[in-house]
């Protein structure tokens, strides 16, 4: 227990399991934002379909030269693949006898990979698709801000709030809003220096500076209620439904908070990791690791979630009502990508969204497929079958 919180300390607490180099992240996730408009305009036009077909004449050319150089490392091996996605598109290229290769510039993995399909190299980064990254709405869904005006202009449910470069508006939302309210940076994913459950000002400006290390701009908006579910769409379809939750532990008017993560850990499943416990989030809510709980009250330990923070992960997709199904269909032909993945949140999954508060929170452009094959509870789902189909299908 103890040496998790000092491991969060000494790399970072708000990027949980996956921290990244601020500064630099902030300096290229800031420019994109400030930039994208000009940019977004250009790969609509006809200088961006050529700029496309130019860049991967450079990339192509550029590959060649280093492999010549001997700076190109090509791997066959599964077992030596690095990324939990790429190994599930792996597994399903060489059930179905498609040749693919990792590409490793100077020998180190960057989720580049070369595939062969009807005798032509088919190259793709983190997911194959079809369409073109450079010319297509990938280049902007992973922004929550644009995310949300688009899901707004189609009625699609998500989060009351907005996105602000300076404390003084975000502080005019922050009060406008109901609470609780979640602070995070208008760019980035896997929920870092994210908050959540803020209810007074001096908390609101903290969460507000923690959000401001990875971008400029920041997403003020009320908090919804529930587990966070990702849905996948590929191809226009709804594959799967995958619930996460946070860590937490149930009182029993006897142990402290403490004494309850150890239990817990202890008894953990295969593959879930111990309750990792973020110390701010738990002052914000009044309690400390030496809090009795009252017999039957749930408390949450982190906002991180999913099984790498001692949280669960469960396939959902039989529970989820046709409606809320429905709606993510929807979402995914509006934002006209091949292969998203949503994060929403709707207090009872079994219940249409329009009957509760939810809404859709994130998008991702390259989603974890991985994690519908292995749940922790409930069904596998093969997405990646769905992906290769789609890729085919095409070709």
């Amino acid at each position: 227990m103890t040496s998790n919180l000092e491991k969060s300390k000494s790399s970072c607490l708000y990027c949980g399991n996956n921290p990244i180099p601020h500064t630099v992240h902030k300096f290229y996730e800031s420019l994109d934002i400030a930039f994208g408009p000009i940019r977004r305009g250009l790969s609509q036009s006809p200088l961006g379909a050529a700029g496309d077909k130019l860049g991967n004449l450079v990339g192509i050319g550029l590959y060649r030269i280093l492999k010549a150089m001997g700076l190109i490392t090509i791997n066959t091996s599964i077992d030596e693949i690095k990324y939990d996605r790429a190994r599930v598109i792996w597994a399903e290229a060489m059930r179905r006898q498609i040749p693919i290769e990792e590409i490793k510039p100077f020998n180190r993995s960057i989720d580049l990979y070369k595939s062969r399909i009807n005798n032509r190299d088919f190259w793709f980064m983190n997911l194959p698709r079809r369409e073109h990254v450079a010319t297509s709405n990938l280049t902007w869904v992973d922004d929550k801000w644009l995310l949300k005006k688009k899901l707004r202009e189609h009625s699609l449910p998500t989060a009351k709030g907005g996105a602000f470069f300076r404390y003084a508006a975000a502080k005019q939302m922050f009060h406008q809003l109901n609470k609780p309210v979640i602070v995070k940076p208008r760019a980035g994913s896997r929920g870092r220096h994210t908050t959540t459950f803020i209810y007074t000002e001096d908390d609101f400006w903290q969460a507000f500076k923690i959000a401001k290390q990875l971008c400029h701009w920041v997403i003020v908006e009320e908090h919804l209620f529930g587990d966070v579910q990702r849905g996948t769409i590929i191809g226009g379809k709804l594959i799967g439904v995958l619930g996460g939750s946070s860590p937490k532990v149930t009182g029993d008017d006897q142990n402290s908070i403490l004494e309850l993560i150890r239990q817990t850990d202890a008894g953990r499943p295969m593959g879930v990791k111990e309750i990792q416990v973020n110390p701010y989030f738990m002052q914000r809510q009044g309690l400390t690791m030496e809090t009795v709980l009252p017999a039957g009250k749930t408390v949450y330990l982190s906002e991180k979630i999913g099984v790498n923070y001692g949280g669960t992960s469960f396939d959902a997709t039989p529970y989820t009502h046709p409606e809320t199904k429905a709606m993510l269909e929807k979402a995914g032909q509006v934002l006209n990508v091949s292969i998203l993945g949503f994060d929403f949140i709707v207090p009872d999954i079994r219940k249409s969204y329009k009957e509760q508060k939810a809404g859709i929170i994130e998008c991702n452009g390259a989603p974890f497929i991985n994690l519908h094959h292995d749940p922790l509870i409930g069904e596998s789902i093969n997405a990646a079958k769905a992906v290769w189909d789609l890729v085919l299908e095409n070709k």
